[in-house]
Order: structure tokens, then C-alpha cells, then sequence
């Protein structure tokens, strides 16, 4: 299938492709052997394909990774990246960006003391739970740096469902994430 969405804002542009293609219909596509690096198909794949979906976004822009390991780009546009199964997602802006996709699975509602604390205002379906997790990895990523307690430094306020929004309390400051449900999907950004 390939790419299957460009959403292009004023501030940012986000892109979606889904992996359907062999490691050989993809090589075709792009000449990059540092997929080789990685063991595992999956991670060939999902590295080739999110090189792929940025040459759609942007066909000048590279990728390269900082101390932390978070990708960065060969110009001053940030950029951030999540796989899901066999979803990418990518979004590049000028301002701070982060994306997450997750697939809606018992998951996170499995593992969610890990996550959650009582002042998340959400309640505990598969769907919200998958959410505020998808919104805690948002943050985490828009942060860069590491060393956050998703339990005590996140807190979800609220889920707005006709907004498709979250309202995140991060370091005495409210974020407000955008969402989207694709298919068996969410996708969590945010552009600040």
C-alpha cells in the first residue's frame, strides 16, 4: 500500500504510510543500505519506509540522530517519527513537533499503573487508555531528553472527542494534542 496519507498544515506536515510491500518491492524504491544494520525484518522495513515517506514530505531533508538517539534533520526543521505494527508516521515543522501511533489493543490497559496515576482524567476503556498512553508517548518525545515519570509528570485533563484533542498538564504547563483515529489506530501530535 505505501503511503497512504499527506496532511499538510501551515505549521507542520504529517504523513502516514502503511507497510504492506517485501523488503525487495521496497529496496526498489531507495538506494539506503543502512537498513542492513538492523536484525530484524520488521525494523529493515519500517527504517527504508520512513526514509521513504520523509522523500514524500520533503525530498531535501535527511535524518540523522542527536546524543539521545532522537531523530534530527540535515536543516533547522524538527522532525518526529513513530511506527505501529506496520504503520509510520512522521511530522517535520520549524516549531517543536512529536507524533505517536498506537494500535487500540487491552495493552496499555494491561499495563496502565505503569502509566497512569488518579489525576488522569480519562476513563478505562481499551480506547482511552490507548489514547492517554499514545498522549504520555507524545510528550516524552516532544521533551527529547529522557528522565520523565509518564505516572507524576504527565497528567492527562481531558480527552475532548468532538475536538479530537487531549489537554496535557507537562511541567506546570497545558499542551494541547491533536488526535485521529485510523482504523485500528490512533494518532497522537502535537506542533508548539
Amino acid at each position: 500500500m505505501g503511503l497512504t496519507l499527506i496532511n499538510r498544515h501551515k505549521n507542520y506536515t504529517f504523513g502516514i504510510w502503511e507497510i504492506t510491500e517485501s523488503l525487495e518491492e521496497i529496496k526498489k524504491s531507495i538506494n539506503d543500505d543502512n537498513y542492513k544494520t538492523f536484525k530484524s525484518l520488521k525494523r529493515q522495513k519500517e527504517y527504508l519506509c520512513t526514509r521513504l515517506l520523509l522523500r514524500e514530505i520533503d525530498g531535501n531533508l535527511s535524518i540523522i540522530y542527536n546524543k539521545w538517539g532522537a531523530p534530527t534533520l540535515n536543516t533547522d526543521d524538527n522532525i518526529s517519527i513513530s511506527h505501529s505494527k506496520n504503520i509510520i508516521a512522521v511530522i517535520v515543522s520549524k516549531k517543536n513537533v512529536a507524533i505517536d501511533v498506537e494500535m487500540i489493543s487491552k495493552k496499555p490497559l494491561k499495563i496502565k499503573d505503569k502509566f497512569l496515576s488518579h489525576q488522569d482524567n480519562i476513563s478505562n476503556t481499551i480506547e482511552e487508555t490507548t489514547l492517554a498512553w499514545s498522549a504520555k508517548e507524545t510528550i516524552y518525545k516532544l521533551h527529547q531528553k529522557g528522565g520523565i515519570d509518564y505516572k507524576s509528570d504527565i497528567k492527562i485533563k481531558e480527552i475532548n472527542c468532538v475536538k479530537n484533542q487531549i489537554t496535557v498538564l507537562f511541567k506546570d504547563n497545558d499542551i494541547v494534542l491533536n488526535y485521529n483515529k485510523l482504523n485500528n489506530h490512533f494518532l497522537v501530535y502535537v506542533c508548539i
